[in-house]
Formats: C-alpha cells, sequence, structure tokens
C-alpha cells in the first residue's frame, strides 16, 4: 500500500492545518494568561499594594 501523491498531499496539508490550530490555540491561551495577569495587577493597585477601605459614620 503505497501512498499516492494525492494522498500525501492531503496528509501534508492536514498536518499543517493542524500545526496552525495548535500555534492559534497556543497563542489564544498565552494571550487569555497575560489579561489575566494585568487584571490582576489592577486591581492590587494602591499605596504599598494594600487595599483601601472606607468606614461609615456613626452618631
Amino acid at each position: 500500500m503505497t501512498d499516492t501523491p494525492e494522498r500525501n498531499e492531503a496528509a501534508q496539508e492536514a498536518k499543517r492545518r493542524f500545526r496552525q490550530a495548535l500555534e492559534r490555540k497556543e497563542h489564544n491561551a498565552l494571550a487569555k494568561a497575560a489579561q489575566e495577569e494585568s487584571r490582576v495587577k489592577a486591581r492590587n493597585a494602591g499605596p504599598a499594594g494594600r487595599r483601601t477601605f472606607h468606614r461609615r459614620k456613626t452618631g
């Protein structure tokens, strides 16, 4: 059972498309991780990284 040139080209095309999809998936994962990291940094912003809190006046 030898591969015909058409079969070989189809297999190569499928491999190429699979690699591209995998690269897109990795790129999206890295972008999502970077976005989550930047969101965490912004949340902890403030003097010395401490959260500020406000007290309600009573009386």
